[in-house]
């Protein structure tokens, strides 16, 4: 009984409650100004937008690792020139994914690893291909289970051959690459690097690696993606005393590495072996006793004729990743520091627009995006990208 009341209630006032709400309305309607502007159109639903096939120079992906939900790390493009609006879209990059933007085609390619209960069951790693207008999944290849899962790192990820070979670094802990025909959706093969890791293109089609002594390791591929050669240099990077950064800038033709203690290695990857030019320091001589050193993730970025490296004051062993509080501008011809912009907030990771102008973009230690002129050295805005974004990585488009 007293069921079957609770229900007469509901339901009495379940046709109560519309017939007032249509009397209000009436009586607001009866009360508008004869001027009151017309009513917005009724919104399509849904309403689904297309980004440009080739996006615009002043845009940026930002590799957001999610360290709040690491398997759901993801991939945003940013509009670092707009003063609002600064978000244009975002793919899914899975748990420590794999990114590279293609330069030749309308497709962006991310390395993800799923598992079948998404935090255990059966595991598939996968090279997903992204339609640039859209957003979109357009194809897959699925790849051997052992795809190399760490802090996001573009050199685990790699295109060469005019980007139709894809270069996946692998660990199990055992490092390999897995070499995949991207137009033809296939996995090709797989080469393995006992002792090296990450992967940069070298010549026309092949790739070298970093080693543990110091070396570095090249391999030049067959068009069938298996190697044709390989050779290895000299060591010349002193692990102890003073490592290089993997994270590395590419301007004119020469790969830029800084080291540690603040020296700048140059590497040609042009030929079909890596040429390994003159290193130099580049912290001035008047500068060396405030310990200046660089320190961060992406510590280092280029523009079409200089090099940028955030850089921390007092440094020591081990405060490499810190992070910094100035972002040194380099001449790579003369070797030498042209000038220094301080950071508001600090610095983990840049980039640097080939836009006109050109914008350095600032990952700050707040997980937000500060952009500058790179010239002068004025912040110009700050992007904040949500709650929970960890930009580690950021591409110029």
């Amino acid at each position: 009984m007293f069921a079957a009341s609770r229900l007469s209630i509901f339901l009495m006032l379940g046709l109560a409650f519309p017939v007032a709400n249509l009397a209000i309305a009436a009586g607001q309607a009866d009360s508008q100004p004869a001027d009151f502007p017309d009513a917005l159109p009724t919104e399509a639903v849904p309403s689904v937008e297309s980004l440009p096939a080739t996006y615009p120079d002043t845009w940026i992906f930002a590799h957001d690792l999610n360290f709040n939900s690491l398997l759901d790390g993801k991939i945003l493009i940013v509009d670092v020139a707009a003063e609002s609006r600064n978000f244009k879209g975002m793919i899914g990059a899975g748990m420590m994914g794999q990114f590279q933007p293609s330069r030749l085609h309308s497709e962006l390619y991310t390395g993800q690893t799923f598992l079948s209960r998404r935090t255990y069951g059966e595991r598939t790693d996968a090279l997903i291909i992204f339609d640039k207008s859209t957003l979109l999944p357009i194809d897959e290849i699925v790849l051997p289970a052992k795809r190399q899962q760490v802090v996001t790192q573009p050199n685990s990820f790699q295109l060469t051959d005019g980007e139709r070979i894809g270069l996946v670094m692998n660990f199990t802990p055992a490092s390999s690459v897995t070499v995949v025909d991207i137009p033809a959706r296939m996995v090709l093969g797989e080469i393995p690097l006992p002792g090296c890791n990450f992967i940069f293109p070298t010549g026309e089609r092949g790739f070298s690696t970093i080693c543990a002594d110091g070396s570095m390791v090249t391999h030049l591929l067959n068009i069938d993606g298996t190697v044709q050669s390989s050779e290895r240099t000299e060591p010349f990077i002193d692990i102890d005393a003073d490592p290089l950064f993997v994270k590395n800038a590419e301007l004119k033709g020469v790969t830029y590495f800084p080291s540690y203690q603040g020296r700048i290695q140059p590497v040609d990857f042009s030929g079909d072996t890596p040429d390994v030019l003159d290193d130099w320091q580049f912290v001035p001589d008047e500068l060396q006793d405030d310990d200046w050193r660089p320190s961060g993730w992406q510590v280092i970025a280029a523009s079409d004729s200089e090099l940028f490296v955030v850089m921390q004051e007092n440094g020591e062993e081990g405060s490499h990743k810190s992070g910094g509080s100035e972002v040194w501008v380099l001449d790579p011809n003369a070797k030498r520091l042209k000038r220094r912009i301080e950071l508001q907030d600090g610095g983990l990771s840049i980039t640097v627009t080939r836009s006109d102008p050109a914008y350095l973009v600032v990952t700050n230690e707040n997980m937000s995006l500060d952009v500058f002129d790179p010239l002068s050295g004025e912040h110009l805005r700050n992007i904040t990208l949500g709650i929970g974004a960890f930009p580690f990585v950021l591409y110029a488009n």
